[in-house]
């Protein structure tokens, strides 16, 4: 843990020496919450259900190529997950043995075994910190930071009236897919009276930011989606995506064919709820519409990485000062941002008892960090030129980037 100095602390008496002594211990606190980054930057870092069916001379063999071949999948697998598809970047070759070092382990969820054919399904975990590094030696952008929540507002326009919160082929679709691997959850919206007096099936049709500002916020969502399916079996369908995103506001709208639709379905849920007692069996949806649900959940993924990428070529330091209420504000920023994987680095570069000078390291531009810090509650706005020199500079000189502060990091509604 690198040593943190705090030139610009010039407090008198006891009052002075109570909160030194306090900031020492909260930064101690905070070297605590960085290790403990690694812990929650490992969930982007895992793939499961891997599939590997193998024959081979006998049983053995079979269960040793089975896991190499499912270590391959899963890299592949990662790889897709992490780096954004229009980069079109192939994951980088790599030996048994490299494969080897960026694997942390792996699980066995379930097997079946004959004398020569070895059928498995697999957990593997990999080194974060090995992947980064192969990512980057390859020049690789890539992003690792798992969003909060997108909600999906379902806006069926294929017939006469729209439908949104009453059950209905488009919604059916939704219900239907299982666990998606990505860095974004998604999900539908939760039937939520406000929601429904709020967001009328018609008023979806040309949703307004302020409304799905407050439907992000009830439920804690990192963006809104309205998908709005239009069209019919016979001559195709259309969908039209609105994307609201707290900090960003509502993006212009996109429309997006059938013939252009993700060609791979999600996987199926586990368990579908049976009818209710006396009720029969609803038709199972088109199979384009599940296409259509795939093509939504990939949209919210590369539109994610985008605003959230790590890209090494970018390395710099941002300045930013924190107001602070009292010093339990400044153990909760640098716990936020240890959360935040394009922030390698937190320096205290100065610190009174109303504001703390962070110097932050991050791999990639404001305009990513803004995003990420967003998803930690975390806000980072611009301040003006008054607010923005230190009170006292340090001796010595200032640190790099303290002397000109252009940004201000905040908590969430404080």
């Amino acid at each position: 843990m690198p040593h943190r100095c705090i030139p610009l602390l010039r407090q008198t008496g006891f009052r002075g020496a109570v909160f030194l002594a306090l900031a020492a211990g909260a930064l101690a606190g905070t070297a605590r919450a960085e290790a403990g980054r690694s812990v929650a930057a490992e969930q982007a870092f895992v793939e499961q259900g891997v599939d590997v069916d193998v024959t081979a001379g006998n049983a053995n063999q079979a269960r040793d190529q089975a896991i190499l071949q499912a270590q391959r999948e899963a890299l592949a697998r990662l790889f897709r997950k992490l780096t954004p598809a229009a980069d079109g970047r192939q994951p980088p070759a790599v030996s048994q043995g490299e494969l080897e070092a960026l694997v942390a382990g792996f699980e066995l969820e379930q097997e079946r075994a004959s004398s020569v054919r070895y059928v498995g399904r697999f957990t593997v975990r990999f080194r974060p910190a090995a992947v980064r590094q192969l990512l980057q030696q390859n020049g690789v952008r890539y992003a690792e930071m798992v969003g909060k929540p997108a909600l999906v507002l379902p806006v069926d326009a294929t017939g006469a009236e729209p439908a949104l919160w009453t059950d209905g082929p488009w919604r059916q679709a939704w219900s239907q897919i299982g666990s998606v691997d990505g860095l974004v959850p998604v999900a539908l919206v939760p039937p939520d009276a406000a929601d429904q007096g709020e967001l009328p099936a018609k008023a979806a049709l040309a949703p307004d930011a302020g409304v799905l500002a407050h439907i992000a916020a009830r439920h804690g969502a990192g963006q809104v989606v309205v998908a709005r399916l239009e069209g019919d079996a016979a001559k195709g369908y259309q969908l039209t995506l609105n994307t609201f995103v707290p900090g960003e506001g509502l993006s212009p709208p996109e429309t997006v064919p059938q013939a252009a639709f993700v060609q791979r379905p999600l996987p199926p849920a586990a368990d579908t709820p049976p009818p209710a007692a006396g009720a029969a069996a609803p038709l199972p949806p088109p199979a384009a519409l599940g296409l259509a649900v795939a093509t939504v959940v990939d949209r919210v993924e590369e539109g994610w990485k985008r605003r959230v990428v790590v890209d090494a070529h970018q390395s710099g330091q941002v300045a930013v000062r924190v107001p602070l209420a009292d010093l339990a504000t400044l153990v909760e920023v640098r716990r936020r941002l240890a959360g935040v994987p394009m922030v390698t680095q937190v320096d205290t570069s100065a610190l009174k008892t109303t504001e703390a000078l962070l110097t932050l390291t991050v791999l990639g531009d404001v305009g990513h960090l803004k995003t990420a810090l967003a998803q930690r509650d975390l806000v980072l706005s611009e301040v003006d030129a008054a607010a923005s020199a230190p009170a006292q500079p340090p001796a010595g000189g200032a640190p790099a980037g303290v002397g000109d502060v252009r940004y201000q990091v905040s908590l969430a509604g404080g």
